[in-house]
């Protein structure tokens, strides 16, 4: 996040990913899951911010973690990330990542690539059976509005079951890590500045038929670099209760 001492990863204004060789990582990591896992694999598609990024397996240029920083985040490869953790306890396979560090769900944030990204979850003509969307921190950072956050969260998930008719895409809401004391934009700031931040999403998904991993409703955090950026450990934790809130 911006003001944080990790600002110079996460934050930057990256050219357009999705106009130029888009998914060529991705593409390769994915036939070489379909050659580990076996066709019938289930496959699985990450959207988010920063978060949800690894070097490699997100848009070049755009991801928070990478091996190179393994020792300052505790998250050295990519299966120490929250969303192949959740991918492998759930017997699946990565297909596409289309994260980037400073995304926002509002075109009133940083960076709203979101609606651009949609289509790119496709590979080599394969669709994904399960989406995984968790985004909406930079919004919050960035002090949009809820009314006008809700409304473009509606129209990207509307967007996503248009075009991924039979996936199963879900939605986690918010939580922040456990040491806000880090970040240049303290919890208590973000939630007295916009309180509903955890949980604007939950009619938007219902709505339109997504499923709800309501990760607010568990009140826990995650251990973490600043208030935001899951830590090695923070990642474990997490998956977990992404895990818990699929199951619910």
């Amino acid at each position: 996040f911006q003001n944080s001492k990790f600002s110079k990863i996460s934050f930057g204004f990256f050219p357009n990913f999705f106009s130029s060789v888009p998914g060529i990582l991705n593409s390769e990591f994915c036939r070489q899951e379909a050659d580990t896992h076996g066709q019938n694999t289930k496959n699985f598609s990450v959207l988010g911010d920063s978060i949800s990024t690894f070097q490699g397996y997100s848009p070049w240029g755009a991801a928070h973690y990478s091996p190179d920083l393994g020792a300052a985040t505790g998250v050295h490869t990519v299966e120490d990330t929250w969303w192949m953790q959740v991918i492998r306890a759930l017997q699946g396979r990565l297909l596409s990542n289309l994260s980037i560090s400073g995304n926002t769900i509002s075109t009133a944030g940083t960076r709203a690539d979101f609606p651009a990204s949609i289509a790119q979850l496709t590979v080599d003509g394969v669709t994904p059976d399960h989406i995984l969307l968790y985004a909406g921190l930079n919004d919050a950072n960035f002090y949009v509005p809820p009314e006008g956050f809700l409304r473009e969260y509606q129209q990207l998930l509307s967007r996503l079951r248009q075009t991924y008719p039979h996936a199963q895409i879900n939605c986690g809401t918010l939580i922040f890590g456990c040491r806000s004391r880090d970040s240049g934009l303290p919890l208590r700031v973000l939630c007295s500045v916009w309180p509903p931040t955890t949980r604007p999403s939950a009619l938007a998904v219902e709505q339109a038929d997504c499923q709800l991993v309501d990760l607010a409703a568990m009140h826990s955090r995650y251990d973490a670099l600043d208030a935001f950026h899951p830590n090695g450990t923070g990642m474990a934790q997490l998956a977990r209760l992404w895990l818990q809130g699929m199951e619910a």
